[in-house]
C-alpha cells in the first residue's frame, strides 16, 4: 500500500495561508502613479475618484487571486463536467489513507451516508405500497441536505486526488439525485394520484439514488 498522503490538516492550513496571502496582496494594492501629468480630457461621465479605483484594483485582484487558487486547488466541481473526458479511478485502483480512514470524523460520515441510504430504500417500500402518498414532507424529514453533503466531503477526503476527481462526480450525483427525487414527487394543486408516467419518474430517481449510494460506498469495501 502506498505512503499515506499529507493529512488533510495541513493541506487545509497550506490552503489557510494562500487565501491569506492573497487577500493580504489585495488590500495593500495602490494604483502606481505615472510620472508625466496625464492630459485633461472633457468626459460627459463623471470622474472616478481615487476611493472608487481603489476599490476597483482590489477587486480585480481578489477576483484574479481568487481565480488563480482555484484553478490550483483540487475542482470542487469536477464531477459534473464529464464532457472533459475525465478518467473514472475504479474502486481497486483507488488509493486510501488508512490513518483518515480510521479517523472518527470519517467513521461517522460512513455511518451517516449507509443510513441515509437505507432510509431512502424504506421510503421506496412505502411508496410502492401507496404511490399517492406525501412524499416531499418525508423526504425532507429524512435527509437533511446540508449534512449529508459534508458527510460526503468528509469521507472522500481519504482518497487521493485523482480518485476524489470520480468520488466528487458520484457525491454531486448524489444530491442531484435527492433534489430531482424531491421535485419528481410534487403534487399539483387538487391533486390526489400520480399518473403512470409520474410514478415511473419518481421510481426512476428512487433507483438513480440507490445506485449512486451503492457507487460511492464501493469505494470503501
Amino acid at each position: 500500500r502506498p505512503q499515506p498522503r499529507e493529512s488533510s490538516s495541513t493541506r487545509s492550513r497550506a490552503r489557510f495561508r494562500m487565501w491569506a496571502g492573497i487577500i493580504t496582496a489585495a488590500f495593500t494594492l495602490r494604483p502606481v502613479p505615472l510620472s508625466a501629468p496625464q492630459t485633461r480630457m472633457r468626459c460627459t461621465s463623471p470622474l472616478c475618484t481615487m476611493d472608487s479605483q481603489n476599490s476597483f484594483s482590489r477587486r480585480g485582484a481578489l477576483t484574479a487571486g481568487a481565480s488563480f487558487a482555484l484553478s490550483c486547488a483540487s475542482p470542487a466541481w469536477a464531477g459534473y463536467v464529464t464532457s472533459l473526458g475525465i478518467e473514472t479511478t475504479k474502486p481497486k485502483d483507488a488509493e486510501i489513507d488508512d490513518e483518515l480512514l480510521a479517523s472518527k470524523e470519517v467513521q461517522t460520515g460512513l455511518s451517516s451516508i449507509k443510513a441515509y441510504r437505507s432510509a431512502a430504500a424504506a421510503l421506496k417500500v412505502q411508496f410502492d405500497a401507496d404511490s399517492a402518498m406525501q412524499l416531499i414532507p418525508v423526504i425532507r424529514k429524512e435527509f437533511d441536505f446540508s449534512k449529508l453533503r459534508d458527510s460526503l466531503n468528509v469521507v472522500t477526503t481519504v482518497f487521493d486526488d485523482t480518485t476524489q476527481l470520480t468520488t466528487d462526480r458520484v457525491t454531486r450525483s448524489i444530491i442531484y439525485d435527492l433534489t430531482e427525487l424531491e421535485n419528481a414527487s410534487r403534487l399539483k394543486k387538487g391533486e390526489s394520484e400520480r399518473t403512470p408516467k409520474k410514478i415511473a419518474n419518481v421510481n426512476k430517481w428512487f433507483g438513480k439514488l440507490d445506485k449512486d449510494f451503492d457507487e460511492l460506498l464501493t469505494y470503501f469495501n
